[in-house]
């Protein structure tokens, strides 16, 4: 079965049996929401930017965890190159240096299955190279950051950041052999090209942990919780000329937690302080201000969620996008939508699209310049073995330009507010505008739907929803 990232209007055409049993990669393939898939990388001498999108395919085309690029701000896709085909079950987080990119990945399972020691479960480093002769990025080697030795313990949920000294810093979760987490540490000071793991941030973590490692400017923040349904959120942070092993210690960030510790967005304010949204062990969709010392009052982005609720957050300027995935009050889909955020005024939430069945995890773009297209990817279900993926864009305030240096990338982009869908393995990206598609394919008439595999598109027809308590087991966070 293939995966597919969706985010637009998308309706069952028929009360389809979903599957029993349908692969990690399908509906939460951009998991964990608090890594970074998609970053913007500017390419210098008037070629303007592009997205590059990490992506798992669990094995779809013969591709595992791989690379695509897009020239339109999200509007079309193309394949860069593999990071690990052999890894179907890992996910990446992303950092943009320049016109490089560095990455590092690690495994990730649904929460039924849970993270079992293995000896291959390791955390890997990797740069890839932007080459202006033939205008790709190619990958570096590979390098181990954290080495699992045993059958009894892993790494998981790694991320990485780069401080103001150019010291690249990565995070990781170690599965202990009791079954308990600790929250692991390690930097480069060559660029990447070995790695020293310092001692350990946090220890004695109950379950599965999970957070976030940001640099602020002048400091490194880790905030982090676990699975455990009743742990506080915690956090340590360390200033960028202090020995290398000084970390402030652990401090209690807010007491309402944050849901297995992953279910959160966070962006740097540009002003030594960080941007947080965040669901809470409640279920409910909450943002705070860290302001380089502590986190300030929270404000409800949404008072009522479920376990598949996720945030995903880009700031342009002082202005943050928040993006998520309101549940329907009938528990039969989900609404995708945006607030703004501008200083302590939110906005009201924006609908973008609305989605029978399940819609899983968003990603977006950490920060854009101002008059860029802001696009967000939200993961929905397979449609046959087509692997697609769906944008929606956040609309215009209207007074926004391009700039100049990225006029030839957005000259041909969607328009602010569109949605538009694209297969993954098409000619050129195979984009189509969401709208065109109002009618189910011969494949999906000869199926009946295919149990749940082989879905239509439809625009604006009330249709019966998948059932989601047979996705809970499976894609729960």
């Amino acid at each position: 079965m293939g995966l597919a990232l969706w985010a637009g209007v998308f309706m069952s055409l028929a009360a389809a049996t979903p599957p029993t049993a349908l692969p990690v990669e399908g509906g939460n393939a951009l998991t964990l929401p608090a890594h970074r898939h998609l970053v913007r990388v500017d390419r210098g001498s008037g070629r303007g930017s592009v997205l590059l999108l990490a992506v798992q395919r669990g094995g779809s085309q013969g591709r595992g965890l791989g690379l695509y690029r897009s020239h339109d701000s999200g509007g079309s896709w193309k394949y860069e190159g593999p990071i690990h085909d052999d890894a179907r079950q890992d996910r990446a987080d992303l950092l943009a240096v320049g016109r490089d990119v560095a990455l590092v990945y690690s495994v990730e399972t649904p929460d039924s299955t849970g993270i079992g020691g293995s000896a291959s479960r390791d955390v890997v480093f990797q740069w890839w190279r932007y080459q202006s002769s033939t205008d790709r990025w190619v990958a570096g080697r590979t390098l181990k950051v954290f080495d699992s030795r045993s059958s009894s313990t892993a790494y998981y949920r790694a991320e990485l950041a780069r401080d103001s000294r150019g010291r690249i810093w990565v995070q990781a979760f170690k599965r202990e052999s009791d079954g308990g987490s600790t929250l692991v540490i390690a930097v480069s000071t060559d660029n990447g090209s070995t790695f020293r793991e310092m001692p350990a941030l946090d220890r004695n973590l109950s379950k599965r942990g999970g957070g976030r490692l940001l640099h602020l400017g002048g400091k490194l923040i880790v905030v982090y919780g676990s699975h455990s349904g009743g742990m506080a959120a915690r956090y340590r942070v360390r200033d960028d000329g202090a020995p290398l092993s000084s970390w402030s210690p652990v401090r209690t960030a807010f007491s309402e937690g944050i849901y297995h510790g992953a279910a959160l967005s966070a962006v740097a304010d540009g002003k030594g302080g960080m941007h947080l949204v965040y669901k809470d062990n409640a279920e409910r969709l909450r943002y705070r201000h860290f302001d380089g010392q502590r986190f300030g009052a929270p404000l409800v982005v949404q008072d009522s969620g479920d376990w598949a609720l996720q945030p995903a957050v880009t700031r342009v300027g002082s202005t943050v996008h928040i993006f998520y995935n309101r549940p329907h009050r009938d528990g039969r889909g989900y609404d995708l939508v945006v607030r703004k955020l501008n200083g302590r005024s939110l906005g009201s939430a924006r609908e973008l699209a609305s989605i029978s069945g399940f819609a899983g995890y968003p990603a977006s773009v950490a920060v854009l310049p101002s008059g860029a297209r802001i696009p967000c990817l939200f993961g929905l279900e397979p449609k046959g073995s087509s692997d697609r993926l769906a944008v929606v864009f956040a609309p215009s305030s209207g007074n926004s330009k391009t700039s100049a240096e990225d006029a030839v990338a957005t000259a041909e982009a969607p328009g602010d507010g569109d949605t538009v869908m694209v297969d993954l393995d098409g000619p050129g990206g195979g984009v189509e505008p969401f709208t065109s598609v109002l009618k189910p394919s011969a494949e999906d008439a000869a199926t009946g739907c295919g149990g749940g595999q082989a879905l239509a598109v439809l625009v604006g027809l009330p249709m019966l929803a998948l059932e989601r308590r047979r996705r809970k087991g499976l894609f729960r966070r």
